[in-house]
């Protein structure tokens, strides 16, 4: 693996941001759907089982154990260059499956543990191990070396990096926002239009998150080794 580039173009990772979205976009959508509706069905199991009671934050869902499939998956369309079908970025998830959930446990506990100090360690390692599933995925590494790999390139850079996930940070909001404002999100968690809704809004922040992760991974790892160009 090549090591961190000496410059970090900040320009060239929205544009490659962008370029991965209308790249792959059309063609995201059916397992966009398949995720989102996968999700909403757990919720929905959440809700009857009293996993989820819509009072206080309900940091326990069963879509913890589905997500990083999907997650590992739009990564692996994100991350290839030759129109990866969705079945093969399934399949090949599915093979990961173990290493990907365990970095999602690893990470939320770190993190977890950061927010409790007084938020700003939280926010940070989150930027830290933001590449941990590319790299994991990418370079067939551990769990716990594609957590050290992705603290390792984002260190250097971190904060670009941070400045460029407060951008996306900041559309969440406003998306959500408007969602709010139209009353079209789930306030309680029971069953209903709201939360078919909160699954497909999740699913489309977590795509555009991930793309933004694919393309800061493919500036500071893939360069000397891939055309980075390709984003220009």
């Amino acid at each position: 693996m090549s090591q961190v580039p000496s410059q970090f173009n900040f320009g060239r990772v929205i544009a490659g941001w962008g370029w991965l979205l209308n790249r792959d976009g059309a063609r995201l959508l059916p397992l966009l759907l398949v995720w989102a509706i996968a999700d909403f069905a757990l919720y929905s199991v959440d809700w009857m089982t009293g996993i989820r009671t819509g009072e206080g934050l309900d940091l326990l869902s069963t879509t913890y154990l589905l997500d990083p499939l999907f997650i590992g998956a739009f990564y692996l369309v994100a991350l290839s260059d030759d129109r990866l079908a969705h079945s093969s970025a399934l399949s090949m998830a599915w093979r990961r499956y173990v290493s990907l959930l365990l970095v999602s446990i690893l990470v939320s506990i770190g993190c977890g543990i950061g927010f409790l100090l007084l938020i700003l360690p939280g926010i940070a390692l989150a930027v830290l191990w933001s590449l941990a599933v590319p790299v994991l995925l990418a370079e067939n590494r551990s769990p716990t070396e594609a957590m050290a790999a992705s603290f390792n390139y984002v260190r250097g850079r971190f904060w670009p990096i941070l400045g460029i996930y407060f951008i996306y940070a900041l559309g969440v909001v406003a998306f959500y926002g408007v969602l709010v404002i139209m009353g079209l999100t789930s306030e309680t968690g029971e069953i209903s239009f709201g939360l078919a809704i909160d699954a497909f809004s999740e699913a489309i922040t977590a795509i555009v998150g991930i793309y933004l992760s694919a393309a800061i991974y493919r500036e500071l790892a893939y360069a000397g080794r891939h055309d980075v160009g390709v984003f220009d």
